[in-house]
């Protein structure tokens, strides 16, 4: 008896601990009202994280061989923004005419609502890793290229979702 009542202490303490320090989204809506994007950066960067692995299809048909593809991803990542409060709007450059190059890059938009009115910040995000490091220009291969999501840097980009969605407007008129 003394034994299940210990272990059920010490699961309730566990609970208590997981909830306490887990990241939830009203931290996300705390954090952009003070404009504190350092912590919505960090707290971007984790959800990345999460979800950072593509899918992964072969695409010989086409002469391209194995092909990663992200957007499953990038719209959990937009869903889940535009359900928080202090979101008015996410959108991603899906448009965008890109390099065909390893490792790609995209960007995600996203309106903020803050006290001092809306801010629109940018996240760069990388398709892929090399497997290299750069020391003072010396770039030593240390692991294999994986097929992953990176995040890179937050920036300021008034006008972004305008831009991207007339792009995608253009481009299915033109379809």
């Amino acid at each position: 008896m003394e034994s299940t009542r210990k272990i059920v202490v010490l699961l309730i303490l566990i609970f208590i601990y997981q909830n306490s320090f887990c990241q939830n989204d009203n931290s996300f809506n705390k954090a952009v009202a003070k404009l504190n994007f350092k912590k919505v950066e960090r707290i971007i960067k984790n959800k990345i994280n999460k979800n950072r692995e593509g899918y992964v299809y072969n695409n010989e048909e086409n002469g391209w061989g194995i092909k990663s593809d992200y957007s499953k991803n990038y719209n959990a990542l937009i869903n889940w923004l535009k359900i928080q409060d202090c979101v008015a709007d996410a959108y991603r450059d899906q448009c965008e005419n890109k390099p065909a190059i390893f490792p790609g890059r995209s960007s995600l938009g996203v309106k903020f609502k803050t006290n001092s009115g809306i801010q629109e910040k940018c996240f760069s995000i990388q398709e892929g890793t090399t497997g290299q490091i750069n020391i003072l220009g010396w770039r030593p291969k240390t692991s294999k290229s994986k097929n992953v999501l990176s995040y890179r840097n937050i920036y300021d980009c008034e006008g972004f979702i305008e831009i991207q969605k007339q792009k995608c407007n253009q481009s299915f008129k033109s379809k």
